[in-house]
Order: structure tokens, then C-alpha cells, then sequence
């Protein structure tokens, strides 16, 4: 009748315990471990846990996700793809709640901002979970936080990236003027925009020396409450790394060129504060509760420069210059916060109650960002009459996000002709708002010419003395206000014959999307709100057949809902720092999707596997970036056609190539092969187009890591490649209906390249570890590429629209554990 506890990191053997109770639970960290429990399941779900993470040396989330067969990240947009799919295909969960986006142009959070320090194991599951919400095609990346170690260790790294390495770059980083008013993440705004204008600098301020740097903590403790064990674990840390990328960027509008600028420069800072609280309390034996609480501070400081050269084109500029100069400064905050409350309760020998709660918020704002546009004339500036008055403009942007959310399941076992089976019924529900504001403060410069000032020395203009009141204009606030409600009940059996197992599940959905804008240069007859509802049944199945104690079978099927986010309808063009311009569309719509899904496994081992799976996916109006019809120049996000197909092969091994007491040498390969079509509507064909692939979707994509640990020396290493080929950055677009052969925007290629990271780490002792790591070792050139037709000679040549490099980054990490 003695309780006693046992602290143990479980494996996968037996263990024979006589007169113990063993009330924790196998921490999910291990590469074996995660293994049997994808073994086990009924979706089909990968995983890669904490320890696989620090073999390759992945720094954060984003990066892991890249580790699992059929993903990729893609390196300009920052999306994470799953079977070719994109940030609107995909769901991001932390322990089975919704976690919200720390970007208004993402539905899906940055998994970058999760450092591996908070991260048990990161899984994804390729078909649906019933008991998950619908809005997912591509599958849920679930993030499992970490619980309660027994350690307290602090961490300190150190690193460069090569492509700040030059003494031009490295002595003379730029930063924006804001940066001085900023700590650890957070920024204190000194002027408002109105003011900032003339009393805050229009000029780049010298950074300091771009080396990146780190400092975290872990602690973990455990005390007694009530006679029962409540555990505290908490991670804290705090990075700085700095990046330089040059390139070039052109923009084609209907055949035509309409900018060129062939030394654009990026200076860009990122801090990243991370701060993670578990609480995890378990009462007589059979009930468990967890608090965590997330903390994610992020800080992005950008400096970009097109033209200094003395070369950059501009279509519309006046002729007495012809030498085109911008420059955009942007300093971009993100609080988030997510707060969870989770229990765990066995009431009956045969019954489980699991419950959660969870509370977001995000703060993302743009403080101040500065942009500029001017000509060289005569060793001085000239402000060309066609500049319009917010072209030289400081602006804001503020987003504010909440939400609530919860769900509510019963399981229930029962015995059939000798096997477990189980039924499930709950509920989901949240609730999430966004209130979005932004505002611009222009300067009307048109005509000036000025030889006292340069582009390093634009605040000589814009003095009190300079402007006039009607030199400065403001505009009215963009405003967007958003929500999205979603209740859902669900009813699954999960049931077993033997060698066949598997679920089949029937989930109501009911969302509503309510949205309502007072946004300037929006369509004056066109209703400023909108306000629709799904409300569906959806099935799912999904079957695995053993046919040996190593092999198995596995088929699913499902319907999901892929539903438009909040920024892909509210009509507001956001300008990238590069002048790329995109904009919501009202009118869309959400997409019904219908997947189909077979595997085949084999367990090697407890550590070995090889799979091989096949895919389809039916997509009906599917929602893509494409060129705004009417060679506007802009990209919105559109209904581009009336379905999509995708089908797919992946393959994948895990395999020891050599193992032995002391030495292990571990392979890691997988692929995915996929083919993609969708109907073009006819608004969108142009020249002999009327099909296309997804936009987003690499056609092939591969990951491979080889690891060797030694045991006896205690040393790892491990080197990790990925590659995935082209694909489409944004499809094209006619201007018009009547001159589709002629006047058009082909579609703009992301080229495919390859990366390649290593990582070697020792045990000095028991208590000191150090890990030497380099990441994009091969520094690959990355593309986008767009083919225009000459006019006069109807021939086509594939130009290079965006290009820039990320340099290689070498870092030094040492963790001592007291």
C-alpha cells in the first residue's frame, strides 16, 4: 500500500517493478520512445524529439520541422510546407491548443521563436485527428513543451555569420534609428509619428559589432504539496544574432520593366527572449494538472537599400533623373503570450477525463518605419514630381490578438472479444479577435532639389525649419477589426480486431468569420465587412493493419476545411521592404478538401524504419498568391481555380549502420516525390496557360542526416543536408482578357537550392559540455526567377527578380549543469 515515486527516463524495454507504483510518465524526448509511439498510433504521425534535435544541432522549431519526412521551410517566405502545402494547409498546436501567429501576414506562428530548449518533441500529423479542428489539409505541427528535469544549468554561445564578415559590413552595420530605444525585445516609443518626423532621425545609426550571442537557463525543481508532488520547470534565454544579404530586384508589370536595382542591401538584427513556466501537480495517483505559461519576445531591426549605386531604374520617374535610390528602416516588436491550464483525470478503472484551457495574446507592432525614395541629379538629390506625398513617409502598424480556447474529451474503454477498444466524444471551441491599426505620415518633398544633403544625410531635410504644415500629410487610419468563433463537437471509436485497428470519427464544425475594414484607396461601392459561416459534418477513418509484429499497413481518409485568414480578406496592402505590395481580397472563399492517404512501415528495430507512403488530395478552390489582374503590380490572394490535385510518394529510413557498446552510426534519409495540377479559372490563363502547379509546392524534396555518437569518449556529431526544388513564389496573371497572349505576368519561381548544417558536441565532464555548430555550410544563392516575353520580339528570357545569399553561420556553445 506504500506509494512510492520513481524519476526515470523510460525506454522502450520491459521493466519488471514488484509492489511499485509508477506515477510518471516516459518523457517523449528519445528517438525510440517517439518511434513506438508513431508505431502505436492510428494517424499517421512523425515526430522528433529534444535529443534527435540536439544530435543535429537545430537551434528552434521551424528548423526541426525540417527534419521530418516531406517538409521544408521555405527560406524567403519563412513558411513551414508539409507535402507541398503551405502556411494556410496547416494547423500549429502546443499541447492540443491553438497558438496564435506572431505575424499578420501568417496564419501559423514563427516556428523559429521556439527555441529547443522549451521543445519535448515536435510532431506532425500528416491525416487528420478528429478530435483536432478542421482547418488543416497539409496536417498539425504539434508543439509538446518540456516538464520537469531535476537540473539547473546555465548556457552561454557565441558565433558569426560570414556574410558580415567583409570590413564594410562588419565595421559599419547599420541600424534603424529606432534600435536605440529598445531593450532585450521591448520598445519604448519616444515621439509619435507626427513628431518623429521632424524631431526623430531620418538616417541609418551604426550598430554595434554584428557577433551573435546567447545566454539561457534551465532549472527544474520539485516540492510537496499536500502530501503530493508538484513540479516547477522553467527554461529562460535570450539571443542576438545579425545577418547581411545583397543581390538584386526587379519588378516586371505586363511584360514591361518596371524597376531595376542591381545592389539591393539588407541589414537586418534579430533578438529572440523566450521564457517557458510548467507547473505540474499529480494527486492521488490517478489525477494530473499542468500549467504552462509561454513567453515569446522577439525583436527584428531592418535596414534595406536599393540603388546607391547610382543605377536604379524606375519606370515612372522624370527624366532629369534616371538614377533611382530607396531605403526602408523598419523595427518590428512581438510580444506573445500563451497561457494553458491542462488536466488529466482518471475517474473510473475504464474512464479518462482530459480537459483544457488556454488564454493568447500578441502585441506585434511597427513602431516607426521610415521610407524614403529620391534621385541622384548633379552630385545632388532630386524629389521627382512623380514621388507621390507618403512615398518619403514614416508609418505605424499595431495588432492586437486574443483569444480563448478550450476543449473538453471522455475516453472510455471497453473490452471486445478480448480486445481494447475505445470511444471518444468532446468538444472544441475558441474564440480569437484581432484588432489592426495603421497609420502614415507623409512628406511632400515633389520638385525639391538639394545638393546639401545625401542619402546618408536625409534628416538635413526633414527639419521643423524645412516642412510648412502643408509639407506634411497624414492620412486617416488603415483599420481592420476580425474574429473568428468555432465550436465543434466530435464522436470517434477507436477499435481493434486483431491484426486491424483504427478509428472512425464524425466531427461537427461550426465557424464563423467576421471581418469589417475603414481602409484608405478601398473600393468606395463595395460593403466595408464581411461575415460568413461553415457550419458541416465531418468523417474520417483511419486503418492499420499489421501484418507482422514489424509491419504495417496503413489507410486514411478525411474531409477538412481550409478557411481564409483574416489578412487574406481584409483589402490592406502591406509593402514589403522591397516594395512588394500585397493585398487582401474580400471575396474568398474558403476550400474543401478531400485526402486520401496509404502507408506501408517496417520496424527494424526499436530504432530502425523504413516506410513508404502514397497521397492524394483533392482541393476545391484552391486560394493562392497570384498577380492582380489589370497590371496593377500588386499580389493578392485569390480563388484561382476550381480544384487541385495532389499526389505523392515519400520514402523514408531511419537505419544503424553500425552499432556497438561505445560506437553508433546512425543514417537518417527521406524523400518526397509530388505531382501537382491545378485548373486555371479563366480570369487567371494567359498566353497558352490554363493549368499550374500550387503555389508554394516544391515537386521533390529531400532530407538526409548521417550521426555518430561515442559513447566511451562521450563525444556526437552529425551532419544534416536538405534540398527542395522549384517552386512557385506567386502565379501569374493576364491584364486584361483581350491582350492575355501579350500583356501578362508570368509566374515567379522560388529556384530550388540545397543546405547543409553540421554539428560535433563533447562532454568535457559530468557537469561542462560544449558544442561546436555550422549551418548553411554550401551558403546557396537563393532565386526567385520570372520569364518575360520581349515585346518587339515575342521571344522570352528568364530573368532574376530577387536573389541574395544568408552567409554561413559558425557558432560555439558551452552549458554547465550545477
Amino acid at each position: 500500500g506504500k506509494e512510492t515515486i520513481l524519476h526515470l527516463e523510460m525506454q522502450t524495454d520491459d521493466i519488471g517493478l514488484d509492489e511499485v507504483v509508477v506515477v510518471a510518465t516516459p518523457r517523449k524526448e528519445s528517438e525510440r520512445i517517439l518511434l513506438m509511439d508513431q508505431k502505436g498510433a492510428t494517424v499517421i504521425r512523425e515526430s522528433v524529439g529534444a535529443k534527435q534535435l540536439s544530435m543535429q544541432g537545430v537551434s528552434d522549431a521551424a528548423t526541426a520541422t525540417g527534419k521530418i519526412t516531406g517538409v521544408v521551410r521555405s527560406e524567403t517566405s519563412g513558411d513551414v510546407y508539409v507535402r507541398g502545402l503551405g502556411d494556410r494547409y496547416l494547423s500549429t498546436t502546443m499541447n492540443g491548443l491553438p497558438i496564435p501567429s506572431d505575424d499578420v501576414d501568417k496564419k501559423n506562428i514563427d516556428l523559429g521563436l521556439f527555441d529547443t530548449s522549451v521543445i519535448q518533441n515536435i510532431g506532425i500529423s500528416k491525416t487528420y485527428d478528429p478530435e483536432s479542428y478542421i482547418d488543416q489539409t497539409a496536417g498539425n505541427i504539434n508543439i509538446v513543451s518540456k516538464e520537469f528535469i531535476e537540473q539547473f544549468s546555465i548556457g552561454l554561445q557565441g558565433g558569426f555569420n560570414s556574410s558580415v564578415n567583409p570590413n564594410n559590413v562588419f565595421g559599419n552595420f547599420k541600424a534603424s534609428p529606432n534600435l536605440a530605444n529598445s531593450t532585450a525585445t521591448f520598445y519604448s516609443r519616444k515621439y509619435n509619428l507626427l513628431d518623429a518626423m521632424t524631431r526623430q532621425s531620418w538616417d541609418p545609426a551604426k550598430g554595434n559589432a554584428p557577433l551573435d550571442y546567447g545566454i539561457s537557463t534551465i532549472g527544474g525543481y520539485e516540492f510537496k504539496l499536500f502530501e503530493n508532488p508538484l513540479s516547477l520547470f522553467y527554461t529562460l534565454s535570450y539571443k542576438k544574432d545579425y545577418n547581411y544579404t545583397q543581390g538584386v530586384y526587379r519588378r516586371f508589370n505586363s511584360n514591361v520593366l518596371y524597376s531595376e536595382f542591381l545592389d539591393t542591401e539588407s541589414w537586418t538584427s534579430n533578438e529572440t527572449l523566450t521564457g517557458l513556466v510548467n507547473l505540474a501537480y499529480r494527486f492521488h495517483q490517478n489525477h494530473k494538472i499542468n500549467y504552462n505559461f509561454l513567453l515569446v519576445g522577439k525583436l527584428r531591426d531592418n535596414v534595406y537599400e536599393q540603388g546607391r549605386n547610382g543605377e536604379g531604374y524606375k519606370l515612372d520617374m522624370d527624366e532629369i533623373s534616371n538614377s533611382f535610390f530607396a531605403r526602408d528602416m523598419n523595427l518590428k516588436t512581438t510580444q506573445l503570450m500563451v497561457n494553458q491550464l491542462l488536466g488529466n483525470h482518471r475517474i473510473a478503472d475504464n474512464q479518462t477525463l482530459q480537459w483544457g484551457l488556454g488564454y493568447n495574446t500578441v502585441a506585434a507592432d511597427e513602431p516607426n518605419r521610415i521610407r524614403n525614395y529620391t534621385g541622384f541629379h548633379n552630385n545632388g538629390l532630386y524629389f521627382s514630381y512623380r514621388i507621390a506625398d507618403f512615398e518619403n513617409r514614416k508609418s505605424s502598424q499595431e495588432i492586437d490578438d486574443n483569444e480563448i480556447n478550450g476543449y473538453l474529451k471522455d475516453r472510455i474503454a471497453f473490452r471486445v472479444k478480448d480486445n481494447d477498444w475505445h470511444a471518444n466524444i468532446g468538444v472544441n471551441y475558441r474564440h480569437k479577435t484581432r484588432d489592426f491599426h495603421s497609420q502614415f505620415v507623409g512628406a511632400d518633398l515633389r520638385g525639391t532639389t538639394t545638393q546639401a544633403a545625401d542619402v546618408d544625410n536625409l534628416s538635413g531635410i526633414f527639419t521643423s525649419e524645412s516642412f510648412t504644415a502643408d509639407k506634411i500629410k497624414t492620412l486617416p487610419e488603415d483599420v481592420y477589426n476580425a474574429s473568428l468563433s468555432a465550436l465543434a463537437g466530435f464522436v470517434s471509436l477507436e477499435f481493434d480486431f486483431g491484426k486491424l485497428d483504427g478509428n472512425a470519427a464524425l466531427r461537427y464544425e461550426r465557424n464563423t468569420i467576421e471581418v469589417d475594414w475603414d481602409i484608405n484607396n478601398d473600393d468606395p461601392l463595395r460593403e466595408p465587412s464581411i461575415s460568413r459561416t461553415y457550419n458541416e459534418l465531418y468523417p474520417s477513418i483511419n486503418l492499420k493493419y499489421e501484418l507482422t509484429d514489424r509491419h504495417n499497413l496503413r489507410l486514411s481518409a478525411s474531409k477538412t476545411l481550409t478557411l481564409p485568414e483574416f489578412k487574406e480578406i481584409a483589402p490592406f496592402a502591406y509593402t514589403s521592404p522591397n516594395s512588394t505590395l500585397i493585398q487582401g481580397t474580400p471575396e474568398l472563399k474558403a476550400s474543401e478538401n478531400y485526402n486520401l492517404d496509404a502507408k506501408w512501415e517496417y520496424y527494424k528495430s526499436n530504432d530502425e524504419l523504413i516506410s513508404v507512403a502514397a497521397f492524394y488530395k483533392n482541393i476545391q478552390d484552391p486560394i493562392n498568391i497570384t498577380s492582380l489582374t489589370g497590371g496593377a503590380g500588386y499580389l493578392i490572394y485569390a480563388n484561382t481555380g476550381e480544384e487541385a490535385n495532389v499526389f505523392g510518394i515519400e520514402a523514408e529510413a531511419r537505419l544503424n549502420l553500425y552499432k556497438s557498446d561505445n560506437n553508433e552510426l546512425r543514417l537518417i534519409l527521406n524523400g518526397t516525390r509530388m505531382w501537382l495540377k491545378q485548373d486555371l479559372l479563366e480570369g487567371y490563363q494567359y498566353k497558352d496557360k490554363t493549368t499550374s502547379g500550387l503555389q508554394g509546392a516544391s515537386e521533390f524534396i529531400t532530407n538526409a542526416s548521417l550521426q555518430y555518437e561515442n559513447k566511451k569518449h562521450r563525444w556526437q556529431a552529425s551532419i544534416s543536408g536538405n534540398y527542395s526544388s522549384d517552386k512557385i513564389y506567386a502565379l501569374g496573371s493576364p491584364k486584361d482578357a483581350t491582350n492575355r497572349t501579350i500583356y501578362y505576368n508570368d509566374e515567379i519561381i522560388e529556384k530550388g537550392f540545397a543546405t547543409l548544417d553540421a554539428v560535433i558536441s563533447k562532454d568535457i565532464t559530468d557537469r561542462l559540455s560544449i558544442k561546436l555548430l555550422g549551418r548553411n555550410l554550401l551558403n546557396p544563392q537563393i532565386e526567385l526567377t520570372q520569364n518575360v516575353k520581349d515585346l518587339n520580339t515575342e521571344q522570352e528570357t528568364n530573368y532574376i527578380v530577387d536573389s541574395y545569399k544568408k552567409g554561413i553561420k559558425l557558432q560555439l556553445s558551452v552549458n554547465y549543469t550545477f
